[in-house]
């Protein structure tokens, strides 16, 4: 079994990711590339989710933004309630697969909001039927009041949240500072439909993050260890291991060289806030060190752009 260094690993890692080249690796010239090979990146942040995209596709924020203009590539929640850049054609499935994880806390917390299940319901049926073309924000929460759901006070951005992560609601590109709205059946684009979620979803966490281990997936999916461990073992990979861990990294990084390795340790590239390279996985103390972790991300979950070397961040952008 091939034992990995850190530095092996973070290299591979950035490969991976589309951040270092390598001719091994699936070629991603479009942000519809870059999402279908990672399959979701995180987006908290529009502009930085815009240009982490960018970044690694090669290619200009514009020509993004015009892919979103387009619904291929849309911003939405499948996991942790946490808003993600994804292919169009994945939401469906992906976010049934993992909403089950968060439903139930979400639940939880309608009383505290005022909220009850019949006008969960009443809003989820309006907005249905009305998002079959692009709403604002504004026009949502339009629609809420009108169904006797006051929005306010944290109501309607709980209820976007809850439908999004279901799977039934995307964002769309901005109405000038506005977000947009559209749900999944009027998407120009098919759902796909795979025949074993759990393998799909190992096989691209695999592949567009890896080197992986189960506690990485378990971090990044929410899913239970179980259910992570099954995924990856169900994967057609290659297991490798770090300090006593088992890591799966894709077939194609067989085809990595040695020089690919080197390219990657010695790049240097200014990363966005939420970079998907630091949220990816479980472990951020093996990329970020603690003198500038507090100026990067904070364990109340916000995050600053910042500069990576060798794999490791060597300064905060703050």
């Amino acid at each position: 079994m091939h034992e990995l260094s850190r530095d092996e690993l973070l290299a591979r890692r950035l490969i991976a990711q589309g951040l270092a080249p390598s001719a091994a690796r699936p070629s991603l010239a479009s942000a519809l590339d870059v999402a279908e090979h990672l399959l979701a990146l995180q987006g908290q942040t529009y502009d930085a989710g815009i240009t982490a995209l960018a970044l690694r596709a090669g290619c200009t924020d514009q020509e993004v933004l015009g892919e979103i203009a387009n619904y291929r590539v849309v911003r939405c929640w499948p996991q942790r309630g946490t808003l993600h850049f994804m292919p169009a054609a994945d939401v469906r499935w992906m976010s049934r697969l993992l909403y089950p994880r968060i439903a139930a806390s979400q639940k939880s917390r309608r009383p505290s909001l005022g909220l009850s299940e019949e006008m969960f319901e009443a809003c989820s049926e309006a907005l249905h039927s009305a998002a079959t073309t692009p709403l604002t924000r504004a026009q949502v929460y339009e629609l809420f009041a009108e169904t006797g759901v006051d929005p306010t006070e944290g109501r309607g951005s709980h209820l976007l949240r809850a439908f999004g992560g279901a799977g039934d609601l995307v964002q769309g590109p901005k109405d000038g500072n506005q977000e947009t709205f559209l749900h999944v059946d009027a998407l120009p684009v098919a759902q796909h439909e795979p025949a074993h979620p759990l393998h799909e979803l190992g096989q691209r966490y695999i592949s567009g993050h890896g080197p992986v281990s189960a506690a990485d997936l378990q971090a990044w999916s929410k899913l239970s260890k179980t259910q992570a461990t099954t995924a990856l073992k169900s994967a057609e990979a290659h297991l490798a291991r770090h300090d006593g861990q088992d890591f799966w990294m894709a077939i194609w990084q067989e085809d990595v060289t040695a020089e690919d390795i080197r390219t990657a340790l010695e790049l240097r590239v200014e990363l966005p806030a939420f970079d998907e390279y630091l949220l990816g996985y479980a472990n951020k103390d093996w990329i970020i060190p603690d003198e500038i972790r507090v100026n990067v991300l904070t364990k109340n979950g916000l995050s600053w752009p910042w500069v990576m070397e060798g794999g490791r961040g060597v300064a905060s952008l703050r």
